[in-house]
């Protein structure tokens, strides 16, 4: 607080009027402000007791009974003047001081009891999804499919949904209006957007198709240096729930999941060995799995450039399982000058049975992890004389035969209990046709295809007798009735002790014929990866299982999985690189606790209302998964301020 002297110029008659007012600096949202506490009138003091002045009103303000400059007579009688001609503008007690006058400038002091923390979202995985997409280039490849910005986020919100949230297209937009921060991160008013709209996405993602997946291999490979030398090839489905008939997609077929109830799509997928997809395809349900083989080469001319930055690169190696691997496709990469690496879908262990039967004296042992030498596998490498292009490592696995004998036995007994129940059923009387008998062994059969061609199995007719002659009906002489069947015999072939043999033995065939058995073994179990991708799509991106009930919606969602499976695999790539071996399932867990929240609060001294919208403070978990991922935030703090009468109700 200071005295200051205030001067007021006559404008007519040129006279100046002095005065004095004791002045204090406030604090305001506009910076310092000057206020006027006393009007003092006229003072004729020295200047040099204006501070002691100051000081003493200052104390009276307070309350103080021991004032300053007590000794002063005239000072004091300018401070009790000031009281009784009533020129103080504050109560004797001292001014109300305004509380938000001392803050420093920007601040508000909200009431506990005021807070509120609301519209709770998502946002650990999102921003991991989103710095995906953005190192993948998306928004570049889609604009130059020719997207426009409105579509672009659309588009954003709808493969980011599969890879956060995986469901249906319906899930989708439950999950984008009320559970999700994408629309704040990638703008756009997409908290309000319908079901329809993303329908409509998903068909125009599937119209780019080529173009995107062209251009995201290209990136992938820029982003790895050079393009990959080893490719893995696999094809699997799903099943449908409704009817579907309207849908050409949806056939009958083998379902690798047991759904034979229900109708099925075919999808495959080629990966490079680090898991990134490099092409996909969708099929009915009833694909056969070799004829999709020419396809899938042409498309892999047509994406992988033979040359990259000045460099020539051979064309890629080629690792698929014995579903594909049929002859006539072996025969057609050897003529496409495609390197392989695969398992025959014609049984060729047995060409090599007396090789697995000294398997454990002949064969080398393969720990592939160190620290469990106990699981391995037996290795063995031949070369082909009538095909020195080639060469082949035999296997022997133990843990594979330990599954396989168990699923064997469990075949076996339930086999072989079926025929016991079937045999007391004929003792009993209650079979005695053989029409009823052959259809339940034909049922059985069908059933344990794999354990009864092993079995010879044979009723036993009762002994064939007369039948009686009717009376009143002459007969040439006695008839005999149609044996009936009274029990049922069965005799294990010798063959089984073969299958018991190769239990666990199959033969990996490859062009490298430079690699060791262990480094052909370690080049096949490289297709796990893809194996992994197919599990991924079907339990971790919602492909399963699909209700979309015409082909062309049907081809769409498919295509958005595997472009949401682009962004798990740039993820899951980045974190081996850093030694870490979580997968995006573990990942989108820990993150969930990461959210973007509101927290408003009232200041009881201005009456303001404040809403602060921003993200939770990351634990030490987040921070290091942002750290590999080398994630930023997509959005900033909002703070909004609410006039009192404006929150008013």
């Amino acid at each position: 607080m200071y005295i200051r002297e205030s001067r007021v110029t006559n404008k007519k008659t040129g006279a100046v009027y002095v005065s004095h007012q004791l002045v204090e600096t406030v604090q305001t949202d506009k910076g310092p402000r000057n206020r006027v506490l006393f009007h003092l009138g006229r003072l004729s003091l020295d200047p040099a007791q204006r501070k002691t002045l100051a000081d003493l009103l200052a104390a009276r303000l307070e309350g103080q009974s021991s004032l300053p400059g007590l000794d002063n007579p005239e000072l004091v009688a300018i401070v009790d003047a000031a009281v009784r001609d009533n020129k103080i503008h504050q109560k004797k007690r001292g001014p109300k001081k305004d509380p938000a006058a001392s803050r420093p400038r920007g601040t508000a002091v909200l009431s506990p009891d005021s807070l509120v923390v609301s519209d709770s979202r998502s946002a650990g995985p999102e921003i991991a999804a989103y710095t995906a997409w953005e190192q993948l280039g998306m928004d570049e490849i889609l604009l130059s499919a020719g997207f426009s910005r409105r579509e672009l986020r659309l588009a954003c919100a709808v493969v980011i949904g599969r890879l956060v949230a995986p469901g249906s297209d319906l899930s989708t937009n439950r999950w984008l209006t009320s559970r999700s921060s994408v629309p704040e991160m990638i703008g756009g008013e997409l908290e309000t957007v319908g079901k329809d709209p993303l329908y409509a996405m998903t068909d125009r993602l599937w119209s780019v198709k080529e173009v995107v997946e062209r251009q995201l291999v290209e990136n992938s490979q820029a982003l790895a240096g050079s393009p990959e030398a080893v490719l893995l090839y696999d094809m699997s489905n799903t099943y449908f729930e409704g009817t579907c008939r309207g849908n050409g997609m949806a056939r009958r077929g083998h379902s690798k999941e047991k759904r034979s109830d229900c109708p099925l799509v075919s999808f495959s997928l080629v990966l490079d060995r680090s898991g990134r997809p490099v092409a996909s395809r969708i099929d009915p349900g009833n694909q056969s799995e070799p004829e999709t083989l020419v396809s899938v080469l042409d498309r892999l001319d047509a994406l992988l450039p033979a040359t990259l930055h000045g460099m020539t690169f051979p064309k890629p190696t080629l690792v698929m399982d014995r579903g594909i691997a049929t002859r006539s496709n072996i025969l057609l990469m050897k003529a496409r000058g495609f390197p392989y690496c695969i398992v025959e879908r014609r049984p060729v262990e047995k060409e090599y049975r007396k090789e697995f039967e000294t398997a454990r004296e002949t064969f080398e042992w393969f720990p592939p992890d160190p620290e469990s030498p106990d699981a391995g596998v037996w290795l063995k490498k031949v070369s082909l004389a009538e095909d020195p292009s080639v060469v082949r490592a035999l296997v022997l696995s133990e843990s594979r035969k330990l599954k396989e004998e168990g699923m064997d036995t469990l075949k076996e007994t339930r086999y072989l209990g079926a025929l016991e129940r079937l045999r007391a059923s004929l003792r009993k009387g209650t079979i005695s046709q053989a029409e009823t008998l052959f259809k339940r062994l034909g049922r059985l059969e069908a059933s344990y295809s794999s354990v009864a061609r092993h079995y010879t199995v044979a009723p036993v007719y009762e002994t064939p007798v007369p039948s009686p002659i009717s009376r009143g009906k002459k007969k040439a002489g006695p008839s005999l009735a149609s044996p009936r069947i009274v029990d049922l015999v069965w005799e294990k072939s010798p063959w089984r002790q073969l299958r018991t043999t190769l239990t666990g033995a199959y033969v990996i065939e490859t062009t490298h014929t430079e690699l060791s058995a262990s480094g052909i073994w370690s080049l096949y179990t490289t297709l796990t990866q893809v194996e992994g991708a197919f599990r991924a799509l079907k339990s971790d991106l919602g492909v399963r299982p699909v209700f979309h009930q015409t082909a062309d919606r049907t081809r769409a969602h498919l295509f958005v999985s595997v472009l949401a499976y682009f962004l798990l695999s740039h993820i899951e790539s980045r974190f081996r690189k850093a030694r870490d071996t979580r997968s995006w399932r573990t990942l989108r867990e820990t993150l969930e606790t990461y959210t973007r929240v509101t927290v408003s609060g009232s200041d009881p001294h201005t009456g303001y209302r404040y809403e602060i919208r921003d993200f939770v403070e990351p634990e030490a978990a987040h921070k290091e998964i942002f750290r590999i991922l080398e994630s930023s935030s997509p959005c900033r703090r909002t703070q909004r301020r609410f006039k009192p009468e404006a929150v008013q109700m």
